[in-house]
């Protein structure tokens, strides 16, 4: 066996040292630890965002069976300590996701292999804890660093939750994740008007995809954010709405004739930004476009705009994060809600009802549910419920309107 490449240990909280990993191993191989495995995963390709599609695989299964996950610097991965079932589910989730990419996997049965695992791990050579920060472009580069990076890899949808007589998802919000930004852009991501720039960059590219079916492109209404200064085609399917910035409002006889625009071609139109702030100087009720999207927050509540009834059955309220916004928002007459108490309800809904959840959290069944990168979400065993709207549509019944 050849030795061991430099490690590096992954995971918030976990120091990169040898203790540390050899306690890993200890633990691993224990007596009285059975039915634990290490997998190790070799071949892994140089470019940047493949490998952290196969970490974010063999993350998921760590938390999912537990152990830990350590990454060599010439590619080497290895998982240690999960359970069976959860490194054979990443396993062939590996698999199907490398295709003609020659992987190789094996997998060590603890204790049997112990002393396998215990050379390999006492030999290994560990990074420093602290090592550089990775490299970010300047903004000459960012560009060309758009031009190339995946957009799944940076968007996530939202469910858009009704509430009525009953619980219905009848589509999803397209946004831009800052964090996910942030680790591809570094500092040029804190800056407001590079970040629209490049949303902007990504959702022209994302455009053509929206005519085939997958986790861009899901059931029922979907918003999406539009470049203040792109006309659309004809829509891809019927049920897309095209986000503008609050800018867009300024002049609403030309946002007017946008809309009428991007209705001949199939397209509705929303107009995102609005909070508290802003209701203190734009009149929400006049603002020509299909959908609004409020901001959530304690100062929206403190401020109780007093918008018309039709314009509050227009509104979706974004960023509740706990049952206090829906609340309120349902006492006002709106009832479509966008945010991370949202997610967390459709999540344990779809735990409660789904016959392969075991092994699986909230939480991840919650991330899976709002990633558009198909390997991100591979690791579901029910992906007909993870991308459902809700009730349920009977077949061949399309997903209802928003």
């Amino acid at each position: 066996m050849n030795a061991p490449t430099p490690l590096a240990l992954m995971g918030a909280g976990q120091p990169a040292n040898r203790g540390a990993l050899l306690e890993a191993g200890r633990r691993a191989v224990a007596a009285g630890v059975t039915g634990r495995v290490a997998l190790r995963l070799l071949g892994v390709p140089s470019a940047s965002h493949r490998r952290r599609v196969l970490k974010v695989l063999l993350q998921d299964a760590a938390q999912t069976g537990g152990g830990q996950v350590f990454e060599t610097t010439t590619g080497e991965m290895l998982l240690l300590g999960t359970q069976a079932s959860a490194a054979a589910r990443a396993t062939a989730a590996l698999g199907r996701l490398a295709g003609s990419v020659p992987l190789v996997l094996e997998t060590w049965p603890l204790p049997q292999e112990a002393q396998r695992l215990m050379a390999w791990v006492e030999s290994a050579n560990l990074l420093p804890a602290a090592g550089p920060a990775p490299a970010t472009p300047g903004i000459g580069g960012l560009d060309a660093l758009l031009a190339t990076l995946p957009p799944e890899l940076v968007l996530r949808r939202r469910a858009i939750l009704r509430l009525g007589s009953e619980m219905a998802l009848p589509g999803r919000l397209l946004e831009l994740s800052r964090p996910a930004l942030a680790a591809e852009l570094g500092a040029l991501a804190e800056d407001a008007d590079l970040r629209r720039h490049a949303e902007d960059a990504l959702v022209r590219r994302l455009l053509p995809q929206l005519a085939t079916p997958g986790p861009l492109r899901p059931q029922g209404t979907l918003l999406l954010p539009l470049p203040i200064d792109h006309l659309p085609g004809p829509v891809p399917r019927p049920g897309i709405v095209g986000v503008l910035p609050l800018q867009a409002a300024a002049d609403p006889d030309a946002l007017e004739e946008r809309r009428s625009a991007l209705a001949e071609q199939g397209w509705g139109l929303a107009i995102g930004g609005l909070d508290a702030a802003a209701l203190r100087l734009v009149d929400a009720d006049a603002i020509p476009a299909d959908w609004l999207l409020l901001q959530w927050s304690p100062a929206l509540a403190a401020l109780n705009p007093a918008l018309a009834p039709a314009t509050l059955r227009r509104c979706l309220l974004l960023g509740c994060d706990a049952p206090d916004a829906l609340a309120w928002g349902q006492s006002r007459g709106i009832n479509r809600f966008v945010g991370p108490h949202v997610e967390a309800v459709l999540a344990a809904a779809r735990l409660a009802g789904c016959r392969d959840s075991a092994g699986c959290t909230q939480r991840q069944c919650g991330e899976r549910a709002a990633a558009t990168a198909a390997a991100a979400r591979i690791a579901c065993r029910n992906h007909a419920l993870l991308d459902a709207t809700l009730p349920l549509p009977k077949p061949g019944v399309a997903g209802a309107a928003a």
